[in-house]
């Protein structure tokens, strides 16, 4: 056999083993490692028009195309109202899962999208994400949806204390009232109006009411739907029918030896005239006289403060005292500032 033949019958013989050496490569076993796949035909859901309250239940589809175990590593609504629940977290080659989420609607409307996050060891989509959407319709509307009295006396007409709101009970709804109350003492509501879904209701903020600022509310019940209860929040400021305004008199830094002044006015808001038989300072160096530009009904306070008489920083009241049965006295605050000396 001559030199060449030989070696040629040497490589054809060896060919095998270098085949054999190549498929125990590390990157030939790689690409042929098995691999899952997830496959979801339908990963959006519209659950159409529902009525508030409603809980939707659907279950999404995840099946396996691949060759390989699917391993379904989180599941991750995006917000509480959502959940979702699983029976494995393991897909089989050729099987399938399913995907079970819940949305509660209540306290929901309009057009709602809710998102749920799956992460999986799928070779080509390992984060998917699910949605649910669709539109809430409410089962009630209250018109308006919250009463804001905004600045009341307590003597004021009962128009100006009485507010109204309007209760309709949406088509489709298994919506009845109940009862609509307040638990609050200084308000009182009645039903001025009704229809076979409509409803009318006066809200009066009671004389009693006390001064400052007052948040409550009106609770409308319920029987059948999916909501117990609906509430409509009540504001106020309560003001007291005497007042001075600002109820704070600031002198800042007061120097020198010369009496200053300031002037605040002084407002009756009560449907009488009211006398003011006295004014008392709390000290020495602040005094106060009123000048009436109405009789009765307003004036203007003159507080004037004497530096000579300060010994350290200010901080003093002034009382006006009157004859209106509920508004014996009116208090204003005065402040002032002494230099370093």
């Amino acid at each position: 056999m001559s030199l060449h033949s030989f070696l040629g019958t040497l490589a054809f013989r060896a060919f095998p083993i270098a085949a054999v050496i190549l498929v125990g490569l590390p990157g030939v076993a790689r690409a042929q490692q098995r691999a899952p796949r997830l496959v979801v035909s339908e990963p959006s859901y519209n659950f159409g028009s529902v009525p508030q309250g409603q809980r939707i239940v659907h279950e999404y589809e995840l099946r396996n195309a691949g060759d390989g175990d699917l391993t379904i590593q989180r599941v991750a609504p995006a917000c509480g109202c959502t959940a979702a629940a699983m029976s494995s977290n393991v897909v089989k080659p050729g099987g399938t899962e399913k995907i079970k989420v819940e949305f509660d609607t209540t306290g929901f409307s309009g057009v709602k999208t809710k998102s749920i996050q799956v992460l999986t060891n799928s070779v080509d989509k390992s984060e998917l994400i699910l949605t649910l959407t669709g539109t809430v319709v409410k089962g009630v509307n209250l018109t308006p949806e919250r009463l804001d009295f905004e600045e009341v006396h307590a003597s004021s007409s009962l128009t100006t204390r009485t507010k109204e709101f309007t209760l309709e009970i949406n088509e489709g709804s298994d919506f009845v009232v109940k009862g609509v109350k307040s638990y609050s003492p200084h308000i009182a509501v009645r039903q001025i109006a009704a229809e076979p879904r409509k409803f009318r209701y006066s809200v009066e903020l009671l004389p009693d009411a006390p001064k400052g600022e007052l948040r409550d509310r009106v609770i409308v019940e319920f029987e059948g739907g999916k909501q117990a209860s609906v509430n409509i929040p009540v504001s106020a400021n309560v003001l007291a029918d005497l007042r001075v305004v600002p109820a704070t008199v600031s002198f800042g830094i007061v120097g020198g030896s010369n009496v200053i002044e300031r002037r605040v006015r002084f407002e009756n808001s009560s449907g009488r005239k009211v006398a003011v038989s006295s004014i008392q300072s709390s000290h020495p160096a602040v005094s106060a006289s009123l000048v009436e530009v109405e009789a009765g009904k307003k004036g203007v306070l003159v507080v004037k403060l004497d530096p000579t008489r300060m010994s350290g920083d200010l901080k003093a009241n002034l009382d006006l005292k009157t004859d209106h049965p509920e508004d014996k006295i009116v208090s204003l605050s005065v402040y002032g500032i002494q230099p370093p000396r």
